[in-house]
């Protein structure tokens, strides 16, 4: 598929030297919480074409639909006018990506196979890569901005609750990453009988046998509110279904863990997310800011912010724009060889 959409001046001005104080100094923040990069045309040094390689549109037509209309949306909010051609990426043209801006592919073995074949200002790959630049829906980015929050928070033993019908690659993953410098976890898995496993996992049923015993030895009533561990503070919830997501924090308020901090990944999530469910368990999501023109329809926001953010991050890069820049999926910290995503926590 070809779709051609704007056209831009083809003369090319003196090159500009990259500086990050330009974009901190145009660190203009809109409505839904994006940087405002938008250029002059004294400012832009990149005139070529943005090549776009996604899916097959029939196989994947609606996350092409939502992909597309995002690249399209930042296209017209930051006045890019740049030609921007979508091609299907099993059989895009290498040769013309490179002398353009590659945006893409999306699938992981295309991308392992021209990874690190263009130069990193000259392309933008949409699954984790170890030599071009990157943005992603995968777990990656989640899991290095979760562990970096715990750190910044001198966090070293958290609680691990982990649903036992969840494939475990992302727990495994985020494990991976956890336990170095000495950092340690209290981890359960729970089945059907949630409630009584993760009573014990909070320690709860052994404040409540100390509670029988004085009570008992006492001549007067007493009142009683059991006494959670203490050795953490955060409970990181792996499961891949937001009911059963709800389902696990509610157990963990009811058992009287009101002051914990829970998160949960969001990058397996498929189904809508229901806000009220979130904001009642006091649930942190990381990686999701889809409040945006679909709400919490993931499928939908999903395809649109990846989109929207590699738009977004695919014109800095290529007018050499250095800095940070907050997009709908993450926020990112772009220097001459290194980009960095952090998703949101929230």
């Amino acid at each position: 598929m070809l779709l051609i959409i704007i056209t831009s001046c083809s003369s090319v001005p003196k090159e500009r030297v990259p500086s990050e104080q330009f974009l901190q100094k145009k660190d203009n923040i809109e409505s839904n919480g994006v940087t405002d990069i938008s250029l002059r045309d004294f400012e832009k040094i990149y005139f070529g074409k943005f090549i776009v390689a996604a899916p097959n549109y029939k196989e994947f037509s609606n996350f092409n639909t939502y992909f597309q209309l995002g690249v399209l949306t930042a296209a017209k909010e930051f006045g890019i006018s740049n030609i921007i051609e979508f091609e299907n990426q099993e059989n895009f043209d290498r040769s013309i990506a490179s002398d353009n801006f590659l945006i893409g592919p999306l699938s992981n073995d295309l991308v392992k196979q021209i990874d690190g074949l263009f130069s990193k200002n000259k392309a933008l790959l949409l699954n984790d890569a170890n030599e071009n630049f990157y943005v992603s829906l995968s777990e990656k980015t989640q899991i290095f901005s979760l562990v970096e929050h715990l750190e910044k928070k001198n966090s070293m033993r958290i609680g691990i609750i982990s649903n036992s019908d969840n494939e475990k690659f992302v727990e495994s993953e985020f494990k991976k990453l956890w336990f170095k410098e000495g950092r340690e976890a209290v981890t359960i898995e729970v089945i059907d009988d949630s409630p009584i496993r993760i009573e014990n996992f909070l320690d709860i049923a052994e404040s409540k046998t100390r509670y029988e015993k004085i009570n008992k030895a006492s001549f007067s009533d007493l009142e009683f509110v059991p006494r959670t561990r203490k050795d953490f503070q955060e409970i990181i919830i792996f499961s891949e279904k937001p009911s059963k997501l709800y389902e696990i924090a509610a157990l963990v308020r009811f058992n009287y863990g009101l002051n914990y901090e829970i998160f949960s990944l969001t990058s397996k999530f498929d189904q809508q997310i229901d806000k009220n469910e979130i904001s009642l368990h006091g649930i942190k999501l990381v990686g999701n800011a889809f409040d945006n023109t679909f709400g919490f329809d993931l499928s939908k926001s999903k395809s649109y912010s990846l989109g929207y953010d590699a738009m977004l991050v695919s014109y800095a890069i290529a007018n050499n724009l250095n800095g940070n820049i907050k997009g709908l999926l993450s926020s990112y910290k772009i220097s001459k060889n290194k980009l960095i995503a952090r998703s949101y926590i929230n």
